[in-house]
């Protein structure tokens, strides 16, 4: 566990636990092996052999845990929530204190596979979507935020879609056009409204939020698919060019 900021490194055997503590006068985060929390314990992260636990200490706080690997996907920790099982390798766990926010990366036990030979091989219930047409990247747009960790409720809006493609399709999307792949997406592809249990008509919002939610947790728009969009423009403080002609000379005061 590594808290920003920092170069301390604890590592945990299995079944052992470490308490995450908070001081607010320096307004940090710190660590113990002691077994009984204290007063000042804000969470407890406990090793297991395949995933690891988290127990929430606070009394009215809910805590995050969001997976560092695919961008989207969380788990939310109740208040006073004991032992519940983060199956995160790479996880960022999220701890609001006075100041803001506390946050400790956790590098949990690497993943367990079945040998192929055990595998059943059944047929995917999730839809097959064609990475080759405009509403595939149309959905990938709509992800991009939290593929690249965004927070859950990050989702571009249809102009947001519509700049974003530029450049890459060989026509401009208009906003008509955006539209109509989103609800393809919500209606025909992802189904939305069954997996939802909602009925259509909610505005293009919900939608988006639906179709984008749906496709991180199932998998079915992940990190690679990121090369599908545009290179994003670097827009941040340019270094000034410096001036071809020699600064005049300041004439001293009179």
């Amino acid at each position: 566990m590594v808290p920003p900021g920092t170069p301390r490194r604890h590592e945990l055997t299995e079944n052992a636990r470490m308490v995450i503590r908070y001081d607010p006068e320096s307004d940090a985060l710190a660590f113990s092996p002691a077994t009984r929390p204290g007063p000042d314990g804000v969470a407890v992260v406990t090793a297991r052999g395949g995933h690891w636990c988290l127990t929430n200490l606070h009394a009215e706080d809910t805590y995050f845990v969001e997976n560092m690997e695919t961008g989207g996907e969380f788990i939310k920790v109740a208040p006073r929530r004991a032992d519940i099982p983060i199956p995160f390798e790479l996880a960022r766990l999220v701890i609001p204190v006075q100041r803001g926010t506390g946050v400790v990366n956790v590098f949990g036990p690497e993943p367990r596979f079945l040998a192929v030979s055990s595998v059943a091989g059944r047929t995917t219930n999730w839809p097959r979507l064609d990475e080759r047409c405009v509403y595939f990247r149309v959905l990938v747009a709509l992800c991009e935020p939290q593929l690249r960790g965004g927070p859950p409720g990050a989702v571009p809006t249809v102009m947001d879609v519509i700049a974003r493609l530029g450049g890459r399709l060989p026509q401009r999307l208009s906003r008509a056009a955006v539209n109509h792949h989103i609800g393809y997406l919500a209606t025909h592809k992802l189904r939305i409204g069954e997996w939802a249990g909602v009925s259509d008509g909610k505005r293009s919002y919900w939608k988006r939020e639906a179709i984008v939610a749906m496709a991180l947790r199932s998998g079915l728009v992940e990190e690679a698919h990121l090369g599908l969009l545009p290179r994003r423009r670097v827009t941040g403080p340019q270094e000034p060019v410096p001036s071809r002609a020699p600064a005049p000379r300041s004439r001293p005061g009179r």
